[in-house]
């Protein structure tokens, strides 16, 4: 019996771990990313999203979407799920114990041989059995199957992160869109107002005899242009709360609005250098790189699978004849000892599980691959994002202002009589596209820092 209590400390002693052992991939970033103006200051990805949308009615609309959003819900849960797999995986190292009672009444045939002579036919078993069941880790398998486990919990909390970042950057892209949906709105309703005047103008020259029928269709053109854009606009802005609506968690309804998009764009500034420190902050890419490790451990789990597994069992109890006697001394029973047990042909199953782990863990390194490119990629696009559309801001506003001047000289020629309304309608069109176009550009340069943000690994602290 001796021998029997120190075999398990002998056998964790001496045995060996299958597999590669896992690790985080080795990764080739660049130094930089490429358009940072200051690599090795501070990232703008590491300050809190509260940091970084100081807008109170934008904040507010984050919170929400934090508590209610079914998407991020969802991603708790499937932590909660990684979690109890985990804790599944470490009760392998522990002993199983289990139970159970019978009782059984049995009637034998003498003709069968079955009764002794002179024996009575009629007889009970009563039993109370505890039953032993403890697997070793001869090679490893359970050490990588929850090393697996672990992993695959910090992928699904990685994973989380990383629906938290994205649902954070989609409610600030939406908000923007909707304020700039606003400020189109309102230049469409400024410019169908004015136009509206221009042609009582015109109607009023045509009848005093100055001016023709076509300059007075001309102008309904423009009032008309004007006009459409103003139900064009109603809809995708109704489209746009409800989008918005939706990623709170709630159903279609209106959403309040804050200051303007000039307010908006005096809080979120890429403020400070951008560190390449990229793969650490990214919360996919700390994702794919656990899911790596995972599927690296489950090689070491499939490689165990194919040799022997060596198991402690045994059963004890009381077994007696009769019930009243059933829990003496003299109605103890056991049976205990090691049993190995392993494949001896399987007609390459074992090796094509190993074969499929190493191609699951190819796969992973290749997806984590893909996955940090992809994250210099989107942050070189964001910051070249944020710094042309403040030079494409800049000449907008200088054509904005060019086309104001030619509107106003067109109008003045026209009410002067040297010239046709054909220049004036020309000049409108080109003043309302300017506005509209320069409206466009202050959007999307907030878009950009919101994608640089998203794209340097901010939104999940």
């Amino acid at each position: 019996m001796r021998k029997f209590y120190t075999l398990p400390g002998l056998l964790f002693l001496s045995s060996c771990v299958l597999g590669p052992q896992p690790g985080s991939p080795d990764a080739k970033a660049p130094g930089s990313i490429r358009g940072d103006s200051s690599p090795h200051g501070e990232s703008f990805g590491d300050k809190a999203w509260r940091q970084v949308f100081t807008d109170s009615t934008l904040r507010e609309l984050i919170e929400r979407a934090l508590a209610n959003n079914p998407d991020l819900v969802a991603a708790t849960y499937r932590i909660e799920q990684a979690r109890a797999r985990a804790n599944s995986a470490r009760s392998d190292w522990f002993p199983q114990i289990s139970g159970s009672t019978g009782a059984a009444a049995n009637y034998g045939s003498r003709n069968a041989g079955q009764v002794a002579p002179g024996g009575d036919r009629s007889s009970e078993i009563y039993d109370l059995t505890g039953l032993l069941s403890w697997e070793f880790d001869l090679w490893g398998g359970i050490r990588r199957s929850n090393e697996a486990a672990r992993s695959r919990l910090l992928e699904a909390e990685y994973r989380r992160d990383a629906v938290q970042t994205s649902l954070v950057a989609a409610v600030a892209f939406a908000y923007i869109e909707l304020k700039n949906l606003d400020e189109r709105l309102a230049i469409s309703m400024r410019t169908a107002e004015s136009r509206q005047s221009s042609l009582e103008l015109v109607i009023s020259r045509r009848d005093g005899g100055v001016s023709s029928d076509l300059e007075v269709g001309q102008a309904e053109a423009l009032l008309g242009q004007a006009r459409t854009a103003i139900p064009v606009t109603e809809q995708a802005i109704a489209a746009k709360e409800n989008e918005i609506r939706f990623l709170l968690g709630e159903y279609p309804a209106g959403v309040a609005r804050g200051g303007s998009l000039d307010s908006l764009d005096r809080s979120l500034r890429i403020n400070g250098g951008l560190s390449s420190t990229l793969l650490e902050r990214r919360p996919d890419v700390a994702a794919a790189s656990q899911a790596y490790q995972a599927a690296v451990a489950e090689i070491g789990v499939a490689e165990a699978l194919r040799l022997p597994s060596l198991s402690l069992t045994g059963n004890g109890g009381v077994l007696s004849s009769q019930l009243d006697n059933l829990l003496d001394s003299n109605s103890a029973v056991y049976t205990i000892g090691p049993r190995l047990a392993g494949p001896i042909f399987d007609a390459g199953r074992g090796k094509a599980r190993v074969d499929s782990a190493s191609a699951l863990a190819g796969e992973a390194l290749a997806a984590h691959d893909r996955a940090a490119k992809q994250a210099f990629r989107e942050a070189a696009d964001a910051i070249n994002s944020h710094l042309k559309t403040g030079e494409i801001i800049t000449e907008q506003e200088r054509l904005l202002e060019a086309n104001r001047k030619v509107a106003r000289v067109a109008n003045d020629r026209f009410q002067g009589g040297e010239s046709s309304y054909l220049e004036v309608l020309d000049s409108e069109r080109s003043l309302f596209d300017s506005e509209l176009t320069l409206t466009d550009a202050r959007r999307d340069r907030l878009l950009a820092v919101v994608q640089a943000y998203r794209a340097l690994g901010g939104g999940w602290k």
